[in-house]
């Protein structure tokens, strides 16, 4: 009998309905199952150094769950109910998890960035009203600590603040409890919560803040129905790696770190590894990478894109890898060239997924046992439904033929249940039951979904639309290059011309111009070729590792328009910003300020809001 085809099994798949097939309706019933079915064997095991002598403190799935009972308890006497909000800013440890699925068993999660600017932090709590925040410490002499403090002063919905250390600082705010986050549990029963006041499937279970670092913050309703139902088919599609133990390093207020790779894991009965406070950004987490996945016999563990590209620059060394089989990448699209290298290197398998914080983390990945051509990101998870197609006015004008690229749609009972301020719904959903991903891909004739690129991020020079990626794949080809972004810069002819921020082996042997000719031999698109090439020390990024391409649009626009006024002999100071309501700003400085009619002039056809400032 032939193999079926990714879509055959998909539909033999669904000939029984999700809810018959996973038994979990909440992240509760997910860890009460662990605690059943492993009750003895390690959940958890946290390294907070991830030095190679490190003995790491480990919990069992039993432990793990009482510790669970025992925080929801304790949030219950504070009096959260289902509705109240428990925000957590913390970085990757154990209590971390213990505040994120308990606050889900009595009301709702809201992990947070601990790394945002403090005045993106209160906006996220003023907008969700966070009546309980747990954090490290109120020690003010630390940055976290102060970031706490402006808090404590600026969120009125605040009534208790839990904390892992007992340095509480001086605080003048009589209306708020602090209390010891260990201590206080300590004294609470650890006993499964009765049966009334767990959760249910409809209930919300998590606020998770999306669209970037600056801005008004977007806070995604994500419900026990869509965790559960993404964990169990995720568990599911991962039962050929067995038990073995996933380093994780991703930060645990992500989806992909809290989702794929902890529920997921622990709804499998395998240990997860907690690979420092600081995740990836932990020197001895890189550096010791290889080492723990021997010690662990690690088979497979999930990444990103510029990880992949540190680990392929670590120096080898003699560690037995033989246990090392997949690596899954996701958060941002996957170079071939990086995603070959990798393969090749380390004798592994490369996969990248597919998802955001919208669908509960996944939306498509390749299927067990199949396999894709490039970097095509699988098929639609089963049960839900992947479209590319063509809108007009926020409608289906129609759908696209296949292999034709089109706007990616999704549904399914891993879609979230909408953005808990209404405005920023507008435009999300199409014809009341399709989210808009943004996204651009093409979806081949089994179902393999190929993404191009972001809608928003094309750049459209004179008209024409140019795909960053394909530049992005070209540099990447290059020996020398080890990670490559391409951007549109203001040009005030074309409104855009693509240019190129790369990171390189070596800054003497790989240079701007042999690499604006490579571009020039191998992009067939003229008008994709960059108009020029910056080699920096490192590109910047987000705390979960994507590629933050606003400060390089900042850094573009000043080139350009300090470029122009150089030629026409106009000196002033230039500050780009980006405005996620206004779009490219720039703050313009004078040191004559006569010349303002002749700047207005030049910048007339810029796409950018131009701000001047008084000398």
């Amino acid at each position: 009998m032939s193999k079926p085809t990714e879509l055959e099994l998909i539909a033999n798949l669904e000939e029984i309905g999700y809810q018959d097939r996973y038994h979990c309706r909440t992240t509760y019933d997910v860890i009460c199952h662990a605690a059943e079915e492993y009750s003895g064997d390690i959940a958890i095991a946290e390294h907070l150094t991830a030095s190679r002598d490190e003995v790491a403190k480990k919990l069992t799935f039993s432990i793990l769950a009482k510790k669970i009972n025992q925080t929801a308890n304790l949030y219950k006497t504070l009096g959260v109910k289902r509705t109240d909000v428990v925000s957590i800013l913390l970085p990757n440890l154990t209590e971390t998890h213990l505040s994120m699925w308990a606050s889900q068993v009595v009301g709702i999660a809201n992990p947070i960035n601990y790394l945002l600017q403090v005045d993106h932090i209160v906006e996220i709590l003023n907008e969700v009203k966070t009546k309980l925040l747990v954090t490290v410490s109120l020690d003010d002499t630390t940055e976290l600590g102060k970031k706490v403090h402006e808090i404590i002063e600026r969120v009125p919905s605040l009534e208790h603040i839990l904390v892992l250390d007992n340095t509480n600082g001086d605080i003048s705010n009589k209306k708020l409890t602090i209390t010891n986050f260990n201590s206080a549990i300590s004294t609470q029963p650890s006993e499964r919560l009765a049966q009334y006041l767990q959760p249910k499937g409809d209930d919300i279970a998590m606020y998770f803040h999306t669209g970037g670092t600056t801005g008004h913050p977007k806070i995604a309703k994500i419900s026990h129905d869509n965790i559960s139902f993404v964990v169990q088919i995720y568990a599911e599609f991962n039962t050929s790696h067995g038990k073995s133990a996933v380093l994780n390093a991703l930060p645990l207020f992500h989806v992909f770190g809290v989702i794929a790779a902890s529920l997921a894991i622990f709804c499998a009965g395998r240990t997860v590894v907690i690979m420092t406070p600081e995740g990836f950004r932990s020197q001895n987490t890189v550096k010791n990478w290889w080492y723990f996945v021997n010690k662990y016999q690690v088979c497979w563990f999930p990444t990103v894109p510029t990880i992949m590209s540190v680990l392929l620059q670590q120096q080898d060394e003699k560690i037995d890898i033989t246990c090392f089989e997949h690596a899954a990448c996701g958060s941002a699209p996957l170079p071939i060239e990086l995603k070959l290298s990798f393969q090749q290197k380390f004798n592994c398998n490369v996969t990248n997924g597919y998802g955001m914080t919208e669908s509960s983390c996944l939306i498509a990945r390749v299927l067990p046992d199949y396999d894709v051509n490039g970097v095509a990101v699988g098929n639609g998870i089963p049960y839900s439904r992947v479209i590319a197609v063509e809108l007009i006015d926020n409608k289906i004008s129609r759908i696209c033929a296949t292999n034709e690229p089109g706007i990616i749609l999704v549904k399914g009972p891993n879609i979230f249940q909408g953005y808990l301020n209404e405005s920023d719904n507008d435009g999300a959903w199409i014809e009341n039951e399709w989210f808009n991903t943004g996204d651009l891909g093409v979806i081949n004739e089994l179902g393999h979904i190929q993404l191009t690129g972001r809608a928003k991020d094309l750049i459209i020079r004179g008209g024409h639309n140019i795909d960053p990626q394909i530049i992005e794949d070209v540099l990447m080809a290059h020996p020398g290059v080890i990670q490559s972004v391409a951007i549109g810069q203001p040009d005030a002819h074309s409104g855009e011309v693509p240019v190129a921020y790369v990171v390189v082996e070596n800054k003497k042997k790989t240079t701007s111009s042999e690499l604006l000719l490579h571009c020039q031999e191998h992009i067939s698109e003229r008008a994709a070729i960059p108009k020029r090439i910056e080699i920096l020390d490192s590109i910047p990024l987000t705390a979960v590792g994507k590629i933050f391409k606003p400060l390089l649009r900042n850094n573009a626009t000043e080139f350009s328009i300090n470029t122009l006024f150089e030629t026409n002999k106009i000196t002033a100071q230039v500050e780009s910003v980006f405005d996620p309501e206004k779009g490219q700003v720039v703050n313009i400085q004078l040191s004559n300020t006569q010349d303002k009619e002749i700047v207005a002039k030049l910048l007339i056809a810029f796409p950018v809001l131009v701000n001047y400032i008084n000398s």
